[in-house]
Formats: structure tokens, sequence, C-alpha cells
């Protein structure tokens, strides 16, 4: 059959419905289900996606954390451990250990007890307990155990940790750390300090760590010693086989496996590398899974949810699109033709705006272009009116802007300026560097000066330098590239720092001026002194029941009053010179402040004044003798200035802190010398320099123990009705019970022994000897280290020796005890006396451990300081 050529031909090019729909023009709608779905299918799996990589990564991340913890769990229990290890090597250093004075050594162990909330524990190398702090001194202690921890300190000498025993006093469960006490190359005995299992315990408590998670500390067996939870049924018991042997050749890591409770849980841990011991975390799988499931459920629902709500929105919209679209279109029309745009009315927002746009565009235009005009005037106006340099150059370094305060800085006229480069404004190196610096910016972005402020130079036309603050900004404009500089003049800045700096130097020379002087003045003060102060103890003791002895006694009088001069700058000097350290401890108030009541009382009742204490049962922080050296000085002034009435000496608490008071009813204090009060040498109504009234370093003296304690002086006072001085130190929340003020014991001799007297002064020699004589002992003297070290070769052996600091030639009384030491080769007990208060001289008689005395000495502080050497030196 041959086809009809009128019939349409089946065609293998046609295009296929899918093409022809396509090519379709489509309505409004279905365009935009299309967008929602284009756009929302795959955001919703590409979302999917990234939730399951946040979950695998969030599963590596809790990984990674619940590691981390275990490490800082596992530093805690390493700190806790080493800090007994650190005590009980300490402890085996004790003296007493060495002179086997147990009694001596169980009171420091009970202060280390107390301190540390531990137990210290004596042993032979038998095991038999010598010493134990938990009971008394002398009270019958078991035979103890023998520790398999005790044979390897044995054979290694050095402290080992002990796993879970009983303890034979407490017998309760315990850790502990041992440590040789080697005497003479042998092990004497052997020192426990214990390790508080409870201290253990709160490490690995559930409050340190997360909802849910689990903590312990295994020994260097496998034995829990400490858990988080279950603690009761767990410590003591041995880890499984699978789970300890994971442990024990990796010193940290982390996998899956079945805890304690049997529950399948991330395992964490991190071992000791110092004692063996691991501290474990583990987390159960089901509380690391179940959020993220949960979260993935959620957001797959929601995203399939939302994208139905959004094919079903499009739908709507697209009707509504369709109207105002053609209405748009007609506009367009009408603005094509000339003709007025009607407004539209289809109730869409954007098509609104899109036909007001239209209408307003030509007076937009306008605005814009007289808020242009405005903007460009008040910016100049601002560049024109600036007190600092603004100047602005392109790429290349030209400068483009130039204003009257850059004129004025940098002496150019801003036409002569314009169009140069910038780098005529700038000294060597930055003329030759700077067009280097903007190739180099360029080419590698690398900031050095842009959006950072710094100090440069700058170059006046005239050729001078001088410094200047920089600042650099960058912006754009089109295609090219711009920098704004702005420029401050810092000359006088600079003059005035400058200035503050030389000030500064200059006081801080005379500071070492007037510490150079006082020292040099005390020590020259302080030689003739000496000299009278023995010449007169002899005296008195010779002269006792003579008439000239009132005399004796006057002169005493008067070199007291020296000294107590001489010993004030001492204490300033030490003060300045940082070599007074405080000792911070927690102390019971009461018995200082009715120690101080106990100690005045008479010269209070003297003068006919009432001194009153008022108890106190609380504790506070600070150094008892500097506190107890800071409230004397506080009734000591008060007693001075107040005739009648009394004194009043008490507590209160201020929230943290504890305020002691010293209150008086005497002259009172004007309250503008407040402040000089407690500068060296001022005194309130003592013009004439009285004695009696002190000698005006009492408050300074104050002021500067405080500030090394850290406490603070507060002064309240009313000329005519009395002062208070105020101490406030750091409150301890614990009362303490009163106790009685420590009575203070006299130290007394009795004569025997030699003492060899080393001094170049002839007359300090002298009385020395005359002093020493009187007591009963026998004196050689020797003005040089020559004389000592004869005396020594003759056979003259002496017991004990006192030296002056400063000798003939350079030569030191240091220099003079060890050529006496080196020449008897044994040490001979020794007493450095000087009249020297400069720093270094102090640090440097501290550092030689020999007792130190300040000239002039009372005859009673020298006696204790022979009495203190003489059983030494037996």
């Amino acid at each position: 059959m041959i086809p009809d050529p009128d019939t349409p031909q089946r065609s293998t090019g046609r295009p296929t419905r899918r093409s022809m729909w396509l090519m379709r023009p489509q309505r409004v709608r279905s365009w935009l289900v299309l967008l929602v779905m284009a756009v929302a299918v795959p955001l919703v799996l590409f979302s999917v996606f990234l939730l399951i990589r946040n979950i695998d990564a969030q599963a590596q991340q809790t990984e990674q954390l619940v590691l981390d913890r275990t490490r800082l769990l596992a530093e805690d229990v390493e700190r806790e451990v080493s800090r007994q290890i650190a005590a009980a090597e300490v402890l085996s250093t004790s003296e007493s250990l060495t002179t086997d004075d147990l009694a001596a050594f169980h009171r420091q162990a009970v202060g280390v007890r107390d301190r540390l909330g531990t137990n210290v524990v004596l042993r032979d190398p038998q095991g038999r307990q010598l010493v134990n702090s938990r009971v008394p001194w002398g009270t019958e202690l078991p035979d103890g155990t023998v520790l398999e921890a005790d044979q390897r300190v044995i054979d290694t000498g050095r402290p080992q940790i002990t796993g879970l025993f009983i303890g034979d006093v407490s017998r309760t469960p315990l850790l502990a750390v041992i440590a040789p006490v080697i005497r003479d190359g042998r092990i004497r005995y052997l020192l426990n300090v214990t390790i508080p299992q409870e201290r253990l315990q709160a490490i690995v408590s559930p409050e340190r760590i997360p909802t849910g998670w689990r903590a312990g500390v295994i020994d260097q067996d496998g034995v829990v010693i400490a858990r988080s939870h279950l603690s009761e049924q767990l410590v003591g018991k041995r880890l499984p086989t699978s789970l300890w042997s994971g442990m024990q050749d990796i010193p940290d890591g982390i996998h899956r496996a079945v805890n304690l409770e049997g529950v399948e849980a991330i395992q964490a841990y991190s071992r000791s590398r110092s004692f063996g011991w691991v501290v474990a975390t583990s987390v159960p799988t089901a509380l690391v899974a179940s959020p993220a499931r949960h979260a993935l459920l959620l957001f797959t629902g929601g995203g399939l949810l939302l994208l139905l709500t959004g094919i079903g929105a499009a739908i709507l919209l697209g009707r509504r699109l369709t109207r105002s679209v053609s209405q748009l279109a007609g506009a367009a029309e009408a603005l094509g033709a000339g003709y007025p745009v009607p407004p539209p009315d289809g109730g869409v927002a954007e098509m609104e705006a899109v036909g007001r746009a239209i209408r307003n565009a030509a007076d937009l235009i306008r605005r814009r272009e007289a808020a242009l005009a405005e903007s460009e005037a008040r910016h100049r106006a601002i560049v024109q009116t600036a007190v600092d340099a603004m100047l602005v150059i392109d790429e290349a370094g030209t400068i483009e802007s130039f204003n009257p305060a850059a004129e004025r800085i940098f002496g150019y006229e801003a036409g002569d300026a314009v169009g140069r480069n910038i780098r005529i404004l700038m000294p060597e190196p930055y003329h030759s560097a700077h067009d280097g610096y903007l190739q180099a910016y360029r080419s590698t972005g690398e900031k050095k000066i842009i959006g950072i402020g710094r100090e440069v130079e700058g170059r006046h036309k005239d050729g001078s330098i001088f410094p200047i603050e920089l600042a650099v900004t960058e912006w754009t404009a089109g295609e090219r590239r711009y920098f704004t500089g702005i420029v401050r003049n810092i000359t006088e800045r600079r003059r005035a720092e400058d200035a503050l700096r030389a000030s500064k130097a200059e006081a801080d020379r005379a500071n070492v001026a007037k510490s150079k002087f006082l020292a040099a003045a005390s020590h020259d003060l302080r030689q003739p002194v000496q000299a009278m102060m023995l010449f007169q103890s002899a005296l008195a003791e010779r002269l006792d029941g003579h008439p000239a002895a009132p005399l004796l006694d006057s002169m005493g009088l008067a070199m007291d009053g020296l000294r107590m001069l001489l010993d004030s700058l001492l204490d300033v000097s030490k003060l300045d010179a940082g070599l007074i350290v405080p000792q911070l401890q927690d102390l019971a108030i009461g018995p200082i402040i009715e120690q101080l009541g106990a100690e005045y009382h008479p010269q209070a009742k003297a003068k006919g004044l009432r001194l009153r204490v008022v108890p106190c049962t609380l504790t506070v922080r600070s150094d008892p003798a500097l506190l107890m050296r800071i409230l004397r000085n506080l009734v000591e002034n008060a007693l001075r200035y107040t005739e009648r009435g009394g004194l009043l000496i008490g507590c209160r608490r201020r929230g943290d802190r504890l305020r002691i008071e010293v209150m008086d009813s005497g002259i009172g204090i004007p309250s503008n010398q407040h402040e000089e009060i407690f500068e060296e040498f001022y005194q309130v109504g003592n013009q004439e320099r009285d004695r009696s009234k002190g000698l005006g370093l009492g408050l300074a003296v104050v002021r500067r123990l405080a500030r090394l304690l850290g406490h603070t002086v507060h002064l309240r006072s009313r000329t005519g009705a009395g002062s208070a001085f105020c101490v406030d130190v750091p409150l301890i929340t614990r009362n303490a019970t009163r106790s009685e003020p420590v009575e203070a014991r006299l130290v007394t001799g009795d004569g025997r022994g030699m003492i060899l007297v080393i001094d170049d002064e002839p007359l300090i020699r002298h009385g020395l000897q005359a002093m020493l004589e009187g007591w009963g002992y026998r004196v050689l003297t020797a003005g040089s280290i020559e004389d000592a070290v004869r005396h020594v070769e003759s056979g003259e052996w002496p017991s004990a020796i006192l030296a002056d600091y400063r000798l003939r030639d350079g030569k030191t009384g240091l220099d003079a005890i060890r050529a006496v030491c080196e020449r008897l080769r044994t040490p001979v007990p020794a007493t450095i006396i000087t009249g020297d208060t400069a720093p270094e001289r102090l640090a440097e008689a501290r550092a030689g451990g020999h007792t130190l005395l300040h000239k002039p000495i009372a005859a009673h502080e020298l006696r204790n300081a022979v009495v203190e050497m003489m059983p030494a030196a037996d």
C-alpha cells in the first residue's frame, strides 16, 4: 500500500512529551511548585546527610570528651598522691629522726596530720609501729602489718604506694605512701603517710562528672579503690580480667565494653606513669546515642512535612501572583507608552512596591543627588576643621588629599603636596621601605600598618624629624583602591613622658640614697653606743649598791632611748629590704588580745588609765608575730597620747573580715593629719620631741607590716575625743577556744665555757670582755682573723664565738668564723654582731646560718644569745 503524501508520518526525531512540556510556557503556580521541590528536596537530603555526619562527629567528640575528662581526673588523683609523697619525703628528712627523738617527731607528725588531713605512722624495717599520729604519744601500738610495698621500699630505697589494706589502729581500709628514712647509708625507719580514701572518692564523686557517667580509681593490681557510684559494693574488688587486661599495656585509651554494672558503655582510662594507678570513666552507649537518634527521626519527619506544606502553599500563592504579574505587565506597557501608570490592584506588596518605584523613580533620583551634595559638604567640613592631619593616597602612594591640619603639621601647602609621593613626609628608614611595602601588600595582602595604630616618625618640610601617631584605613571607589591616614603630632606627649620617666628615676635615686644614708649612719652610731652600753652594764654589776649606782641607772635609761631609735630604724630598713617574709596561719585572736591586755595593764594602771579587753573567740588568717607587733605599736601609741580615761581593745565582724580595734580617749588627731601620722618621724603634739612619746616610727612600721600581710589599717579620730585604730584581718569561719597567754621565759646560764670575741674596735672588745667575765665566762679577744687563728693554734679552743661583722682590710666576721672552724676542723656556735642595717648585710649574715644581733645590744639580749650557744657547743 502506498502511503498518502498528505498523511503525517511519525518521525523518530520528534521531541518527547516531557521536553515539549518544559518548552511550553507554564503558569507561575507550576514554576513555584517546581521551585519549592528543587530547593527543598536537595536541602532536606543534604541536611539529613549533614545530620548523620554530625551524629558521627558528636560520637567521636563525646569519646574524646570522655577521654579528656578521664585524663583530668587522673591528673587530680596524681596531684593528690604526689602531695602525700612530698609530705612523706619532707618528713623523712626530719632532724628528730636523725637524733631518734621520737616524741619530737610525734609532735611534728601531728602537725602534718592536722594540716594535710592524713595520718603519719613510723615503723621499723620489721613493720613494728613506733609512732602513730592518730593516737597520743606513749599509747601502746600494735606490732603492725608487713605490707607488700615494704619490701619494694627496702629494695629500691624510694617511696612506694601501697594497695588497699586494713589499718592496725583505725581498722578501716587505707592507702598509704611508704618512704624510707635513710641514715648513715641504711634504712632506719619506714615512714607511712596515709592517702585519705575519701579524698580519692571526692575526686570521682558524681558531682564532678556529668549525669549518668561513672568514674573510678583502680590501683596497680586492678583493685577498685574509689568509685563514683556503688562505692560500698565495688571498692576493694578486683576488676574482671576482660576489663583490666585492656588497660595494662597502653597509658590511656578508649574502647567499648560492659562496665561493672553490666551496662554496654564507652570506657576511657588513663594510667599514672608515676605509680601505676588507673582512672577509668564509663558512659552508657544508650546515653550517647539516644539524643542523636531522636534528632534524626524528628528532623527527617519535620523536613517531609515542611516539603508538603511548601508545595501546597506554592499552589495557593501562585494564583495570587498570576493576577499581580498581569497587572504589573499592564503598568509597564503604560509606562512605555507614556500613559499614566494605574495603581496596582492585586494585593501583592512586592508588585505594588514595583509600581510605586516606577512612579517615584524620578523623585528619588533628585533627592539622592541633593543628599549626596550635602554629605560631600559635611565630609569636607570635617576634614578641613579636623585637629589631626588627614591624608588620602592611591595604590601608588600618590597624595590625593591634604587637609589644613596636615599643612600645619608637615609644613607643606596642599597644592605642593597633592600629586607627590607620600614618601616626602617620611624620614629614613620609612622613606625607602614605603614603596616596597605597598608592592608587597598588593601581591600578598599582608597588613603591617592598615587597621593598626602605631607610633612612627614624620618629616617636616624643613627636614626636622618629629614623632607621630599614625592610623591607616583602606577603602575602594569603583575598581580603584585608596588609603586614608590620620596623623597626630605627639611631640608634647613624648616630652611629658620623658619628663615623667626622669622624675621617677630621680625619685628612685633619692630613695636609694636615703637607704644608704640610714644604713651608714646607723652603723656609725651603733659602734660608740654599743661600747657605752657594755661598759655601763659591766659597771652596774660591779657598783651594785654604790652611791654612783643611780647615775649609772640614768645612763642606762639614756642608752635604752638611743637603742630604741636605732632599732626602729632597723625595722624600717628590714621592711624596705623585703627581708621579712610573713608566715600566714590560722590563729585564734582571743589569746592575742588577752595577752596584750595583760602586758600593758601595769603601764595603764601606772598612768591612772583603764585598760579593757573584750573577749573574742573567732579565728583569723595572719602571721602571729607580725600581727602582735602591729597591735603592740597601736597600744603603745594609745598609751603615750592618753592622759585620762582609758583604752579598749576589741573585735568586730565585717563580712569575711575581722576588724581589730584599739580605741583610746586621748588627744585625738586632726582630720588633715590622718595620712601624715603614718610617715616616718611624724608626731602629733610633740614638737619638743619628747622621747617618752615615742620616736614617730611606730605607725610607719604598722602601715608597712599591714601592707606586707595584706591587711588594711583604718583610722577614726576627732580632736579632743580620742582615736580608734582598726586592722582588718581575713576571718576564718570556725570559732576558736579561749586560751591563756603564754608567759615569757627567762634564759639563764651557769657561766661556764670559753668565748672568743673578735672585733677590730678595742673599746668594743674590752667592753664585751668585761661583761662576759662578770658573768663567769673565760674570754679570748682578737682584733683580726690572724689573732683569732693564733689563739686556736696555741691550743685555746673556744666554746662559742662573738664576732663583729666589719673587720679591717675588707674582711668580715663571717670570714673569721670560717677560718677558726677550718683550723679546728669542727663547727663552733657563733653569733654575728653588726651595726650595719643595710639590706645586703642583713641578707648575707642570715645566709651564713649564724645568729644575728644588731648594735647596740642590751645586756640581757647578749646574755640570752651566749646561753643559747653553749648547749650547742656542748
